[in-house]
């Protein structure tokens, strides 16, 4: 099975220039301001045509786990806290996290395990699991007529593939499925249930959240970003002069994903190698991708990539014109010996370092756009999915359709 999804006309495999530039000439090969880096103007657009309106991932399935589990999601560009609930029925429902008395923010716990009701800390008010207003101290002091019409608000719930999502768009109609299109379809069979969510990094960086996805969403800077990338880079396909070449550029609606093979001639270092001697079968590929690196972006803030047997997931959350928390999610397969453990840990700690290196690079570029020494900078066509998030953004700023 493949989930990438086959082009009759793409290349053969041999050094083919702007190939990408040529399959998707709407995209262009202008340059990119630096000004919606740096404005505010910029900013609240993004929030209010972007953020506002669409589909966010705010969790995971495996962030709850049972009847009752609960995990609070502030959503800072937005203003807004919600509460996120696993219903009895195991369905999963996100409200306003404010109570309908005095707008007090309900749960301040940022997740747990309802008891029985969500209780206010202010006055008492006390809602169930679905929302509903149960229990009022002193009710009959009130001059409501029905309680009924005071429990917590919903909020637009939907969950792909154990991902929950949230559209804070009350008025808005597009659904999960439609939002994803070809995306959503290409993945809907993978067994994201053979994953297990391991390890959690949140960052906050001193950085737009552009500047930051868009250092992700490209591996050219691999082979050349020292020390640690310029050591990694050995892993992926280059042509003759070392540089990193993409096997596959797709693009759905607002949507991408990019594909990487690895370098036939790599050479694992002795503590990779002492671990595929312990277990040899743990490197053996299990999961139904097309290439071993594969980077899909979920528009606007949301990345699922499938790096080996393993996933991870990275989440962009503006706060201000600069600043940004970047989520960081690892996903590995549940070891089954002593020796796989060991693996995971050896690679989540590699990957981790390498992701340090890249929250200092963000912050550097965000200075260098700051200075505003230049207008605009140049992508070349191996950054051609920057390009394509860019005209995205742009389209859904503007009003403009995205499919």
């Amino acid at each position: 099975m493949t989930y990438v999804g086959e082009r009759a006309d793409a290349p053969e495999a041999a050094e083919t220039y702007h190939r990408w530039s040529r399959r998707y000439p709407e995209l262009g090969t202008g340059p990119i301001s630096t000004e919606r880096f740096l404005s505010q103007e910029q900013f609240d657009q993004e929030r209010d045509r972007v953020f506002a309106k669409s589909w966010l991932n705010v969790g995971s399935t495996q962030d709850l786990g049972e009847p009752g589990a609960f995990f609070v999601r502030d959503i800072a560009i937005l203003g807004v806290s919600l509460l996120v609930v696993q219903q009895d029925d195991g369905d999963v429902q996100a409200f306003h996290n404010v109570c309908s008395h005095r707008g007090n923010k309900l749960i301040w716990e940022p997740d747990g395990t309802c008891p029985g009701q969500f209780a206010c800390r202010f006055h008492g008010w006390g809602y169930g699991r679905d929302g509903a207003l149960e229990t009022v101290p002193d009710e009959e002091n009130f001059h409501f007529p029905d309680k009924g019409q005071l429990g917590l608000v919903p909020v637009r719930t939907q969950v792909w593939n154990g991902f929950i999502f949230v559209n804070l768009d009350a008025t808005g109609t597009e659904s999960l499925d439609d939002h994803l299109a070809g995306l959503g379809e290409s993945l809907r069979d993978f067994p994201f249930h053979e994953l297990k969510l391991s390890y959690r990094f949140d960052i906050r960086e001193r950085a737009n959240w552009k500047v930051a996805l868009d250092a992700q969403n490209e591996i050219y800077h691999i082979p050349m970003l020292a020390p640690l990338h310029r050591f990694l880079g050995t892993a992926f396909a280059s042509n003759d002069d070392g540089y990193t070449r993409l096997q596959d550029f797709e693009k759905w609606g607002p949507h991408t994903v990019y594909c990487s093979d690895v370098d036939p001639d790599y050479v694992p270092t002795p503590a990779e190698a002492a671990i595929q001697a312990a277990c040899p079968d743990f490197s053996a590929p299990r999961l139904p991708t097309r290439a071993p690196f594969a980077f899909h972006v979920l528009f606007p803030n949301m990345v699922v990539a499938f790096l080996g047997n393993s996933m991870f997931t990275y989440n962009f959350w503006p706060i201000g014109v600069d600043e940004t928390v970047w989520e960081i999610r690892f996903h590995y397969p549940h070891p089954r010996t002593l020796a796989e453990r060991v693996a995971i840990e050896q690679m989540k700690s590699r990957l981790r370092d390498v992701l340090c290196e890249d929250q200092v690079g963000h912050e550097a570029l965000q200075v260098g756009l700051r200075s505003r020494a230049r207008p605009d900078f140049v992508l070349q066509d191996q950054e051609i999915q920057i390009r394509s998030f860019h005209k995205s953004l742009d389209e859904r700023i503007s009003g403009a359709s995205h499919v």
